[in-house]
């Protein structure tokens, strides 16, 4: 039976990386989550929205089209956030305390098997969520380290980091979906907030082209800072349940 995790240690541990490493995060974050998700919202295009009290079949349509239109961009962006967030957690969690071209390196290593597993996973939540979204809603927890896994473990094989995820994920599956949850939510209210209120001074007070930038800047900071935080939470969740005992993460350097 696995022992119920305290999720206050688990987020006073993901604070203690934060500021031991938050130069080194800055960095790796910078380069391979923001500028890529900038970058990428300037090449995406956005088909006509239906008309206001359109049906749901019009909106589903919408969807359709613009993950059709957007899809290359979508997969270059997701690949290269996936590499930085790697990255990070190689450089969080493993035990030799590597580098930042180590951590690089590592990342590289075991992308393509983690990409796959990644895949698998999206495949077997949605699958979840067309069975009356709870049993998707727990795979969500219960595959949540899968990246941690990959980076922390260097383990390449798609199917072994999901079988080592399923297994670290037994028994608090609910525990890490409400978590991540409530991460998200509230980092997506801040988007959504800062957007709102940047995006009206920008068009006021910029070019169109410039406006749009500036607003692009504010939606990557935003999803920066929720797959930060997802690293992080992840990295320290995976040390509790692994570890004898949580204590705060501190170097050994």
């Amino acid at each position: 039976m696995s022992r119920r995790i305290d999720l206050t240690l688990v987020w006073e541990d993901a604070k203690a990386m934060a500021l031991a490493n938050r130069d080194l995060l800055t960095a790796i974050g910078g380069m391979f989550l923001l500028l890529p998700l900038i970058v990428g919202t300037q090449f995406m295009t956005q088909p006509a929205l239906p008309g206001r009290g359109a049906s749901q079949q019009a909106m589903m349509a919408w969807y359709e089209a613009y993950f059709a239109a957007n899809a290359p961009v979508i997969l270059c962006v997701s690949i290269v956030t996936s590499f930085g967030s790697l990255a990070m957690l190689a450089l969080l969690l493993r035990p030799e305390r590597l580098t930042v071209a180590e951590s690089l390196k590592a990342a590289l290593t075991v992308l393509p098997g983690y990409v796959i597993a990644s895949m698998l996973q999206q495949f077997a939540v949605m699958a979840g969520l067309m069975l009356f979204l709870l049993p998707g809603f727990y795979l969500i927890g219960r595959f949540a380290l899968i990246a941690v896994v990959a980076a922390a473990e260097q383990q390449g094989n798609p199917f072994t980091i999901l079988r080592r995820a399923a297994d670290l994920g037994r028994g608090h599956g609910w525990r890490l979906f409400g978590l991540l949850a409530v991460i998200t939510i509230v980092m997506l209210v801040i988007n959504i907030l800062a957007t709102v209120v940047i995006g009206v001074v920008a068009a006021l007070l910029l070019p169109p082209e410039l406006a749009e930038l500036v607003m692009s800047l504010v939606s990557g900071l935003c999803w920066t800072a929720i797959f930060t935080l997802i690293v992080l939470v992840t990295a320290a969740f995976y040390r509790t349940v692994t570890g004898p005992a949580a204590t705060p993460w501190m170097s050994e350097r």
